[in-house]
């Protein structure tokens, strides 16, 4: 509910007055707003209050600031493009280090300033990072705050070493056709065999590695089979009983396992559910009446 005139301050009155503005098309999506020398003269106010109310229609998402070129009413696309460029940046930030694992993030207000972007476009973008697991929210003190996750959390180590994988492929330490364990992989990056089994699967997802079988022989004259990933696209590599891309045959069978779990699931589900509706219907008085037969005389 908005405040009566008399409790709202200068720049208040500013902002809510462009907005109705807006609301009422006078001030179009993608318009240039008036200049802050001509707010100043209109509302007979100073820079600092104009600056203020400009501030917060930012900050709210009525408006976007563009460099160089002023204040523009914000139209759907801005707000997209700015949720994309923000979310992308944090992310490849995280990737490459510059955001280092448990370090907290900015304020949701700084990193607005720092993209020249609304409040909300920001908050999207850190929901996103959120639910993709690159980022954790902290909500035991008394204001929330987020935190990139730590290198001890299973999803940012595989994350992590993936990315100091396709950094060594790209510079040429890993070459074509180096085949690495999920065992190397941990002991190259101090990780567990889980997290870099994770690793060398998103280095599969991204096409840079080729999933092989070997034959080892054993000690007691029997042979065990060993998975490695080999870096590159190949198609055949030398004394491997099996080359392939993409899941293993074993992965695919568990995937369609899970699916025909997850189809009786939903059926378990909906059963619930009907029972459901029809307890309410009996405790609500809609049972059925019973017809009764009277007996003769």
């Amino acid at each position: 509910m908005s405040q009566p005139d008399g409790l709202r301050l200068t720049f208040e009155r500013i902002a809510d007055d462009l907005k109705q503005q807006i609301r009422d098309n006078a001030l179009r999506p993608g318009q240039l707003l008036p200049s802050q020398s001509q707010l100043m003269k209109t509302y007979k106010a100073s820079s600092l209050t104009v600056q203020k109310a400009m501030a917060l229609l930012r900050e709210e998402g009525w408006a976007v600031s563009k460099p160089g070129k002023g204040t523009f009413v914000s139209q759907t696309v801005d707000l997209e493009r700015a949720y994309q460029t923000i979310s992308a940046d944090l992310e490849r930030q995280i990737r490459a280090g510059d955001l280092t694992p448990g370090i907290k993030l900015p304020s949701r207000e700084s990193l607005a300033e720092q993209y020249g972007a609304p409040v909300t476009a920001v908050d999207a973008a850190i929901r996103k990072l959120l639910d993709e697991r690159w980022l954790t929210r902290d909500v035991s003190g008394s204001a929330p705050e987020v935190f990139v996750r730590s290198a001890d959390d299973p999803t940012m180590a595989s994350r992590l070493a993936y990315e100091q994988l396709a950094k060594k492929i790209a510079d040429g330490t890993l070459q074509e056709g180096t085949e690495l364990t999920d065992q190397q992989v941990a002991d190259m990056f101090g990780i567990d065999e889980q997290a870099a089994h994770h690793a060398l699967v998103l280095l599969l997802v991204e096409g840079e590695g080729t999933r092989i079988r070997r034959g080892v022989p054993t000690e007691t004259g029997g042979m065990r089979v060993v998975e490695a990933v080999a870096v590159g696209q190949l198609t055949a590599v030398p004394g491997a009983l099996e080359t392939y891309s993409g899941p293993s045959p074993e992965e695919l069978m568990t995937r369609q396992r899970i699916q025909h779990l997850a189809d009786v699931l939903e059926d378990a589900l909906e059963q619930i559910e009907e029972m459901r509706e029809r307890i309410e219907a009996l405790e609500a008085g809609a049972k059925p009446k019973r017809t009764t037969t009277r007996k003769p005389g």
